[in-house]
């Protein structure tokens, strides 16, 4: 696997990270190898934006849900 430029997601100014360490099935982690190669990113980049996208989303329904 030859090595690829990385995209860096800007953090907001004044945004505080931090490190987290999880577990994930191989079959997982392939899938996320494919599409970070795909992107031309970071393994760390695609699961920053994963998490960013869930989150979005399950805000969305939760707001969703106190409204009706």
């Amino acid at each position: 696997m030859k090595p690829r430029p990385l995209r860096s997601r800007q953090s907001v100014p004044g945004e505080e990270t931090e490190r987290i360490s999880l577990k994930i099935s191989c079959t997982d982690k392939a899938s996320l190898d494919r599409i970070a190669d795909e992107k031309r990113v970071s393994l760390a980049w695609v699961v920053r934006d994963a998490v960013t996208r869930y989150l979005a989303t399950e805000h969305r329904t939760d707001s969703e849900r106190t409204k009706g």
